[in-house]
């Protein structure tokens, strides 16, 4: 009795270990993996977070960055996360801000080209166009849930002290009293680029106003 209590105690811890084997293998199959790089999907390795990123131009707050999948990503300020998603049937995006205290979510009401294009304090900015030239900036409170201003731009965006935002507003050259230099007109004519003027406008996010100053820029158009 005892030599055959043995040999079948041995045959039976076999087949446990071996269906643990299997069932390892079998759940490692279905789950994704983590490694250095960052956890594994169908696609492929999302890009590693990063706790000082900066979204937008030039007088933007920094955020901390993390990507969610594939195709969305979020970014956390002191008081909000911006979570983003690329649309599938646009060359936009979706954005919905989380805001803390337990405030309602703002989903941005994204026009069809828009991307978020930076925050600083409780203003957002959408940037909407299919090209470089006289493109679209959209200004959201996102307190207040609502959009302040929204207005055409051509070159550079800045921020200056939190609040004021300087942009060129395009103009045709029968609107410029005071013709600025351009030494680079001939090289982008030569290139194939045509020349475009834009007036120097500062967009005041405190009493939500407008100034236009007598001042033009030329710059490039394609």
């Amino acid at each position: 009795m005892k030599r055959l209590f043995i040999p079948a105690l041995a045959a039976a811890l076999l087949c446990s270990l071996i269906a643990c084997e299997n069932k390892t293998a079998t759940i490692g199959n279905q789950m994704p993996s983590d490694n250095a790089s960052g956890t594994t999907f169908e696609n492929g390795p999302l890009p590693p977070g990063r706790n000082d990123s900066l979204a937008g131009f030039q007088g933007c707050e920094r955020a901390a960055y993390s990507a969610l999948t594939t195709n969305s990503h979020e970014f956390i300020y002191q008081h909000y996360t911006v979570k983003i998603k690329e649309n599938p049937n646009s060359p936009g995006e979706e954005v919905v801000v989380v805001r803390d205290s337990g405030r309602q979510d703002f989903k941005i009401p994204m026009p069809s080209d828009g991307r978020f294009h930076g925050m600083c304090r409780n203003k957002l900015f959408v940037d909407a166009g299919t090209g470089p030239d006289n493109r679209t900036i959209f200004i959201f409170d996102v307190d207040k849930m609502v959009q302040n201003y929204s207005t055409s731009y051509c070159g550079e965006l800045r921020i200056i002290g939190s609040q004021k935002l300087w942009f060129l507003m395009p103009v045709e050259e029968n609107e410029v009293t005071k013709m600025p230099d351009c030494p680079d007109k001939d090289e982008w004519k030569k290139n194939g680029l045509g020349v475009g003027y834009g007036q120097q406008c500062i967009y005041n996010f405190m009493n939500r106003s407008l100034t236009r100053k007598s001042e033009w820029v030329c710059v490039p158009l394609q």
